[in-house]
């Protein structure tokens, strides 16, 4: 799979397309989004109007669904995949992010609500080679490249690194990388281990999009929990694990803050305006740079 020739998106926001705020207004702003991205429904059909609006502005969207499974035993429904896969190519999306989680407990078709939130898959060598399956499963389908990312993690059962069960995954699966700040903080603290010291080995270039959003640190008797809270404020450790990222992901495509539930534009429009500001003083890749430099100059 060649991540060369995807497109350089720049910095941009996920929300959802039917509530406010709208993305339209956000992408026309003078220090806006330059790509939308968004969740919904497999059916095309019930975003199609909005995604236009936003295409209309134009931007680019990226799909972001949650209602396949990228780990475990249950193999994913063929014609869910083929409805997936036409909804991809129908909003023209780069490429398929999803979490690699159980987002549903039984075969056939489902939505990461029945379960009210992922389930991380157990960091060992046998689930491992069930992701590896599942990821080549929705491959077949797909007429974009797949990137896999790291659920957010409450706890953490399995002994194998974090870094290192999504490197061999990738590189296994011949599949990309999504990375989000705040579901590796959530590891951290999980886990009591840090992501930098599981770096090496870990394919970064395949990393081609990263996520940052708010989120909640609750004390517990056991320790910290991190919380994934999208109208929430960012937290200070989100910053911190995107400033040390940043100078080690030699392909990055996107930069995309994560605002479902944060209805002050002001503040959305602030945000940007950090990524943008942090991605210039620390990101590896030149061209990225360049992008989010004359991004709504």
């Amino acid at each position: 799979m060649t991540l060369s020739s995807l497109p350089i998106l720049g910095v941009g926001l996920s929300l959802s397309l039917a509530s406010k705020p709208d993305p339209v207004a956000l992408v026309k702003h003078p220090q806006g989004a330059s790509f939308i991205e968004y969740a919904g429904l497999v059916d095309v059909q019930s975003v199609l109007p909005e995604v236009e609006r936003i295409h209309a502005a134009g931007v680019p969207v990226l799909y972001h669904p949650s209602y396949i499974n990228f780990c475990g035993s249950f193999a994913n429904d063929g014609a869910w995949l083929q409805t997936a896969a036409h909804h991809i190519s129908t909003v023209k999306s780069a490429w398929f992010a999803q979490d690699c989680a159980y987002c549903f407990w039984q075969a056939g078709q489902s939505y990461s609500s029945q379960l009210g939130y992922f389930i991380p898959p157990i960091l060992n060598e046998a689930s491992l080679q069930l992701a590896i399956e599942r990821v080549q499963e929705v491959q077949t389908f797909m007429p974009v490249p797949v990137a896999i990312e790291p659920p957010p993690m409450t706890f953490v059962v399995g002994t194998m690194p974090l870094m290192t069960f999504f490197g061999r995954l990738a590189e296994q699966a011949d599949c990309a990388i999504l990375l989000d700040m705040g579901h590796l903080v959530s590891y951290e603290m999980a886990s009591g281990k840090r992501i930098l010291s599981e770096w090496d080995g870990f394919p970064a270039e395949r990393v081609i999009e990263v996520h940052i959003a708010g989120g909640r640190v609750r004390e517990s008797k056991d320790g910290a929990v991190y919380v994934d809270a999208h109208e929430c404020a960012v937290v200070e450790q989100t910053w911190t694990m995107l400033m040390d990222l940043l100078p080690k992901l030699p392909q990055l495509k996107a930069v995309c803050y994560e605002c479902e539930g944060v209805s002050d534009e002001q503040s959305i429009i602030n945000t940007l305006a950090k990524l943008r500001e942090l991605v210039c003083q620390y990101s590896s890749h030149p061209a990225l740079v360049a992008v989010v430099k004359g991004d709504k100059a």
